[in-house]
């Protein structure tokens, strides 16, 4: 008797774990299915933002260039002010040398009358 019941409760037992196994794998199958729109959309989420974020930063390139240009545009005028200062110093250093030398003519006229 023993011997009959053991392969049958064998063959029960093995029925049983692989109806276990397919349905535990087709909740699987939906699971991973699922998992898969999942990721679709976060992935079309993060495309749709990468989008937003390019078009913001060209608007705000686009924005900020004349900014860049008026800058560029003071430093080189300062930079020119400053030529134009050394220039003038320079031609008023000659007035001043001339001045001097005048002064000097003058006074060695008066002090020779």
């Amino acid at each position: 008797m023993m011997n009959e019941i053991l392969p049958i409760v064998l063959v029960v037992c093995l029925v049983v774990l692989t109806i276990v196994l397919v349905v535990v794998a087709i909740n699987l199958i939906g699971v991973l299915m699922e998992s898969k729109k999942v990721l679709k959309k976060a992935n079309s989420a993060v495309d749709k933002a990468n989008q937003v974020i390019d078009t913001t930063q060209d608007k705000i390139t686009g924005i900020l260039n004349p900014f860049h240009s008026l800058s560029a545009f003071v430093t080189n005028f300062t930079a020119g002010l400053k030529v134009a200062e050394g220039f003038m110093s320079f031609v008023n250093k000659d007035k001043d040398q001339d001045k001097d030398l005048i002064d000097a003519k003058k006074s060695d006229k008066k002090d020779r009358e």
